[in-house]
Order: C-alpha cells, then structure tokens, then sequence
C-alpha cells in the first residue's frame, strides 16, 4: 500500500514548483540601459564588449555615450553591428584621420607653393577685432566624414529622434561649462561634438551652444539611462584613462593630461555611486594603450571581449530567447536603409562668398547615377583643403520620390581675409649665417570667380615685398590670369678659391602678367611677360663683377608638376619645374639673352627606407647672363661641402641621391618624425665666374638628422667635399 502522506506531501511540492516557475515566467526582464564611457581610442573596448553582448542575446533598451563611447553608441543604437564596426576600424588609415587635408599631392599647385613658403598653420583670420586664430588643432573634417560612413549616412539622414533605441550622446557646452545631453537632432553631429576635445578638435554648434567633449562633465552617463528608458538594469563600460603617478607628470602636455583626467575622475566617481545590485559594471584592463592610441583600437576591442566574458555569469541575468533576441535586432536594424540608390538631384548649401558653382564644379558625381560614398568623401576632403572653409558635409534627404544630396560648405569665421607667417634661419658654424622673417596677407575671393590679392613682406639677412593679383576666368578655375610685383634687396658673397672676398648688395623690382592653366592638382603652364630692374653695389672686397643697373624685359614661360606627397620629406611622388626666359629688351644696348633651366626630382619608398633624386640643368641658351640671372651652386642640398653661392655661372649641371630612415613614426597631429640621412651630391659649374679653379664635376658627401616642425623642416648636417671645406650645417624654416 502506497503511504497517502508522502505523496500527498510531494504532490503540493510539484504543483507549487510549477506554479513557481510560472509565475516567474510572468515577471518581465528589467529595461537595460547600456552606458558606454569616453577615452579617446581606449573605447574600442566597447566593441569588445558589444561582441559578447550580441553572443549572450542581451538587447538593451537606451544607450547614452560619452567621447569615444558616443562613437560606439552612436552606431550600435542606429543598427550597425559590432563587426561592422570592427571592420571600419580596421580599414582606416588612423595615422591620417586627424589631418583634415587631402594630402599634399591633392592639393592644387598654388596652394602648395603658398603653403611650402608660409606655414599653414600660423594662418590667422584678419578682422574688425584684429587677429583670430582657429579654435582647434584640427577641424575633425576627416572623422565627421568617418562618422557618416560608419552609420551609412549616404543611405539617408540619421536623426537622433528617428532611431529605434533611445540614445543621448553628451556634451560640454564651452560657454557656461554646462552638461548637455543630445537626445535629438543630426546623428553624427553629435558623436563628434560629443568627442570635440578642447584644444584638439574645433568645437560643434548645436542649437546656439558651442559643444565640446562631453567627459568633462559626464564621463560615464549612469543617470542618463535612468532618466531616459527608466533602466532597472545598467551595463556600464568605463575605459577611461587612468591618472599618471607624480613622476609622470613632468611636461606641458602630460600636465594638460593630467588635468583633463582628473576632472574626468571627479565626475566618474560621482557617476559610480548610482550603481545597484543588479547592474553590471566593467572598467577593462587596457594597459598601455593610451587615449591617443588610435592604431590599437583592435587591441582595445580584444580586451574589452576578454573582460565582459569574464562578467558572463552576471550579464546571463539579461539574455532572452533566441527568437526574441532576433526580433530585437531585426527592430533594430529596420531603420538602416539600403544605400547606393540613385541620386536624383544636388544642392550646394549657402555661402557668403564661397561661389556655389565652384563647389559644385569640383564634385564627380552625377545626378541620375548611384552615390559612389569614398568618392564624394575624396572630393569634400580636396574641396576643404583649398582653405577657405571651416566644414563641408553632405547630407541624404528624400522629397516626394526624390533622393537629394544636400552638400553643406560652412566657410571660416576666419576669412576671407588672412595671414600667415614663415621663417627660415641658417648658420654653417662658419661665419655665413642667415635669418628670414615673412608674412602673407591674402585675401581671397575678391569676386564670385575667386580672385585673390596678395602682399607679402619679409624682413631679415633678405628684405622682400610682394604684390599679386591671381584671377580664375571660369568657375572651375582651370584658366586664370596673374599679375604681381617683386621688390627684393639682399647681400650676396662672392668666392675665390674658397675665401670670401667680396659682398654685393642687390637691389631688383620685377613686374610680369602671365596668363595660364592649372593642369588638375599636379600643377600649372604659365605663359607671360616680365619686365626687371636690377642694381648691383660692391658692399665690401674686390670688385669681381661690374656694378650698376640693368633693365630687361622678355617672354616667360614656366612648367611646374608636384605630386609629392610631403614637400621636404616626400615619400613618394616627382617634381618638374622648367622655365625659359627671352631677354628681348636689354637696357643700354646691352645684348640679348635666353636662359632655360629644368629641375626633376622623384621619391620611392620600401617601408621605413625612403629614396629622393634630384637632376638639375641650366644654361644659357644665348647671349651672356647679367649678375641677375647667373646661377650658383654650394650651399645646403646644393654641393653642401662648399660655401652657399660658391660657385657662379652662366651653365650648370647637378644631381642628389639621398637615403632617408624614418627613426620616428609621425605623432599624431603634430606629424613630428625625425629621420636620419646620407646624401651624394655631384655638379658641375661651365662658364664660372667666380672660383675658375672650381671647372669640372664636384663631389659632396654628407649626413644629416632631419625633422618635420611647426616651424617647417629642420636639418642639422656634415658635409665634406674634396675641393670645399668640411662642414656643419643647420636650417630651419622654409626656403
């Protein structure tokens, strides 16, 4: 006989197991609020850690961002996938991202003799309230690019509002120092107003506010979820650089550092004390890889998968049913349109003297065809790089069945009227040392074609004054016309064998009109008229060479090609510059002259390894050349085993070969490198003027540590040379 106790007893145990398992059946999985805190490049933990999310199906119910976790949350909330992002990261050139310009072998030939002289980035705005300078290092016109891409902004405009999960991206306001959540309004507008360091990167407008870097105020946003989606749950992520002990804080930068850390921590620690019982909190173990690390992104993302494995037992709490999970994510990604449909019509937004036209011109694509995304990015990038705008962007908009690609160029507060400055200092530890000190006022688009005026003024061991007028006849500036003034007056030594023995100073005024055609971004063909006034003066020594004045006047026609990729240190690319000149006016009844000169110079690289040659030839081609036009070697780069102008004459040949080793990878925004190199010179002077014992080929040979600066190029060398005198060398500045 079966005891009716212990069944009746095990009976009442299973039918309140199952009503117990029913009725925890019934109770709802809490809102999970996903919190994703700033670091710069440490945040690609957060692709880690999304990762292992999606593994253990945990949908999330509001996401807020701050810095670099506005980046991560930004995407993850409008429907991109963690491996997407994995991939763009990958693919990304991040030494490169914070140099907002094309690159120099984009860049139209008259910029870059404008920017190979004077430094672009001591270019000031002149206005009623005198000087301004730009708000930042960089503009981040090539991250807000990025930003688009990351979140297929080609397939239409991305609103806050509009996605399917809740998101708030924060921000400081610069004005009042105001925390600022963005919960509406242009997706990728406010992931980089949300990552806009102060200093670093120019500050966004949004709604009147000035925004920068929202870890100033908010670092890892816990209430936000709270307030947002009324979270019950929080997986909060905090990759926040830690402080650097005493020692480590030494230079001007770490102190900067430091300070920026340490009012992120004041408001992390606050943020830290909202956590409860059920939340989740991960702060991953990223070692050396700093804020600024933007190339171990990938690194970051492998710990941040290793740290939210680790918090696994506690995340499982917040996972669903498979099925439920895929509907979430379908939901999720609903809103991410298919992109590469046809654009149907383009509007250039608009502009206070910007001409429109001219912006439009410079796009490739076409309306009726598909929007080809790297394309477009390539010509906004070129566009912006001309230097007359703060921002271009683009924007994907549909009206009534049409797709429309809106372009939006915001011009410098700056502009259009700016200056710059340059320098250049030189010393051989011999006694010949140089220094030059220069400015550029330019004032650009004088009329709806972009005519340019310039002066430019330079004071030092060279003085200078300059005028010119540059002016496009189309819209699309291929052909323009260009007129300009040049006053210089300076002191030149004259050797013989290999002792200083006399000084002239020269004064000369020249004025020409050319006409011309910029051949793309490779260079220009500049045909024209040039009239000079030269007087030479024996300063000090024996009068080797006649004093006096000389007028002349005669056709000019000038080639140049650059396509180098850096102007003193190039990488890659050639250089072509031929110009002929036919005195056919010589005052005093002097005689006729010609004179033709080509330079070609070519770079290679093999990795760390870079190769430069240079071939240079000049002559006469009739007649005999004035003091004006005579053509020297010695010098740096110019047989550096002798003296600068050693050798004079009318008939020259020389060729360079250097090895340059990268020592140095580029710091990022500085673009600091350094570079260790070895050089062979050879050239030889015909028809000398000066030093007759110099006839024949000259060899130089030399070593040099080289580096980029915010002053330009700088060089500290030794040359020696069989027939010179071995030598030291330094330079600085531009040439």
């Amino acid at each position: 006989m079966i005891p009716i106790r212990p069944l009746a007893a095990g009976l009442a145990a299973m039918v309140a197991g199952f009503f117990a398992c029913e009725a925890a059946a019934q109770v709802p999985r809490p809102k999970v609020g996903l919190v994703l805190g700033g670091g710069g490049a440490r945040g690609g933990a957060h692709i880690g850690v999304l990762e292992v999310l999606e593994e253990l199906r945990i949908p999330v119910d509001c996401v807020a961002g701050t810095s670099m976790g506005a980046l991560v949350g930004g995407a993850y909330a409008a429907g991109i996938p963690p491996a997407h992002m994995r991939e763009k990261i990958g693919a990304t050139d991040w030494s490169t991202i914070f140099d907002d310009s094309a690159g120099r072998e984009e860049v139209d030939l008259r910029h870059k003799q404008l920017d190979d002289r004077f430094f672009s980035a001591l270019e000031f705005g002149v206005g009623a309230g005198g000087l301004r300078y730009r708000e930042g290092a960089v503009a981040g016109q090539k991250i807000k690019l990025f930003f688009n891409s990351l979140v297929r902004s080609e397939a239409g405009d991305r609103n806050i509002e509009e996605l399917t999960l809740p998101l708030t991206l924060i921000a400081t306001d610069i004005g009042t120092g105001g925390r600022v959540a963005m919960r509406s309004g242009n997706l990728t507008s406010a992931m980089r107003a949300s990552m806009s360091v102060p200093g670093v990167m120019a500050p966004i407008v949004r709604e009147g506010k000035k925004l920068v870097d929202g870890g100033l105020v908010d670092n890892v946003p816990i209430q936000e979820v709270r307030d947002r989606c009324g979270a019950e749950a929080v997986i909060a992520i905090n990759v926040g650089s830690p402080l650097s002990k005493p020692e480590e804080v030494g230079g001007l930068l770490s102190v900067v550092g430091q300070m920026v850390n340490l009012l992120t921590e004041q408001n992390v620690a606050a943020s830290l004390k909202l956590l409860g019982p059920r939340d989740v909190y991960m702060r991953p173990e990223l070692g050396d890889i700093t804020a600024a690390s933007f190339e171990r992104q990938l690194d970051a993302a492998a710990i941040g998968r290793a740290t939210a494995l680790a918090h696994a037992e506690a995340l499982r709490r917040y996972s669903v049913t498979p099925a439920e999970y895929e509907l979430w994510r379908n939901r999720l990604q609903a809103a991410t349109h298919t992109a590469g449909a046809r654009i149907d019509e383009i509007q250039i937004g608009e502009t206070r003297y910007v001409n429109r036209n001219t912006v439009r011109e410079a796009l490739a694509q076409k309306e009726g065809e598909p929007l080809d995304v790297a394309k477009l990015d390539k010509d906004l990038i070129r566009i912006y790089s001309g230097g007359d705008l703060q921002t271009i962007d683009y924007s994907v908009l549909t009206e009534r069945e049409k797709r429309i690609l809106k372009v939006t160029p915001v011009e410098k507060p700056l502009g259009p009227d700016y200056v710059r400055f340059g320098l250049n200092l030189y010393s051989d530890f011999r006694g010949d040392a140089r220094y030059n000190v220069r400015a550029l006022f330019r004032r650009s688009w004088l009329n709806s074609l972009g005519g340019e005026w310039l002066a430019a003024a330079q004071v030092g061991s060279d003085q200078r004054l300059a005028t010119e007028i540059y002016q496009p006849i189309e819209p699309r500036q291929v052909w323009f016309v260009r007129a300009f003034i040049d006053g210089q007056n300076g002191i030149g030594a004259l050797y013989s064998e290999g002792k200083r023995v006399a000084e002239y100073k020269t004064t000369s005024v020249s004025a020409a009109a050319e006409t011309g055609l910029n051949l793309g971004v490779m260079g220009q063909v500049r045909l024209g008229w040039l009239e000079r006034r030269t007087r030479a003066e024996l300063e000090t020594g024996d009068p080797i060479l006649p004093e006096g004045d000389q007028r002349v006047g005669g056709a000019l026609a000038t080639l140049a090609l650059d396509t180098y990729d850096y102007a003193f240190f190039p990488t890659r690319g050639y250089k072509v510059d031929a110009e002929v000149f036919e005195a056919e006016r010589v005052s005093d009844g002097g005689q006729k002259y010609g004179r033709a000169e080509l330079r070609l110079g070519g770079a290679w690289s093999i990795r760390d390894l870079i190769l430069v040659g240079v071939a240079e030839r000049g002559k006469a081609t009739h007649g005999v050349l004035p003091i004006s036009d005579l053509y020297s070697l010695g010098g740096p780069r110019r047989l550096s085993g002798f003296a600068n102008g050693q050798m004079r004459g009318d008939d020259y040949a020389y060729g360079r070969l250097e090895a340059q080793y990268k020592l140095t990878k580029p710091i990022p925004l500085l673009g600091l490198q350094m570079i260790a190199g070895v050089q062979a010179e050879a050239g030889k002077m015909n028809r000398l003027v000066t030093e007759p014992q110099l006839a024949g080929w000259q060899q130089s040979f030399g070593v040099y540590l080289a580096a980029n600066s915010a002053f330009g190029p700088f060089y500290l060398g030794y040359s020696d040379a069989r027939n010179g005198k071995g030598r030291f060398y330094f330079f600085l500045g531009t040439p």
